[in-house]
């Protein structure tokens, strides 16, 4: 199973990132594959939703409606499961917390890497590698 950063939504939906061809190819060929699961994280979409509407951040910012239409669309893939966090994924959270002297900014992302570790997957698709190699039980995949 595969699982989703955040920031590969954000480069796939907004146009004018660097990376934006690079994820929509990847995302055409994770489509085209009817075999590949997908997983994405539920706080994923909330840091989705906060980052593509900001107007300091984008020239022409999704519209919250807009953001929900994209994330609404996520949900509805059969192959696509939204996780969320169990006792188990919470307590290694905050153990990998204290193992690598991650600070606060690090939270989501260690909480991410856990659900997904409880899950199953394998990989994940980021730009910011460095966000899960400490972790070291997941194969990265970029698209940068």
């Amino acid at each position: 199973m595969i699982g989703l950063d955040t920031c590969f939504l954000i480069d796939l939906y907004w146009k004018d990132s660097p990376r934006h061809q690079n994820a929509r190819a990847l995302y055409e060929k994770l489509a085209d594959d009817e075999e590949t699961k997908i997983a994405i994280f539920h706080n994923c979409f909330n840091e989705f939703l906060h980052v593509i509407t900001d107007s300091k951040r984008f020239e022409n910012p999704f519209t919250i409606q807009e953001a929900i239409e994209v994330i609404d669309f996520w949900c509805d893939i059969e192959n696509v499961t939204v996780l969320y966090p169990d006792d188990t994924s919470f307590k290694r959270t905050l153990a990998w917390m204290n193992m690598y002297k991650l600070g606060r900014n690090r939270i989501n992302d260690t909480q991410m890497a856990s659900c997904y570790l409880s899950n199953g997957v394998s990989s994940i698709i980021t730009a910011n590698p460095g966000d899960f190699e400490v972790f070291e039980c997941f194969e990265i995949e970029e698209y940068a």
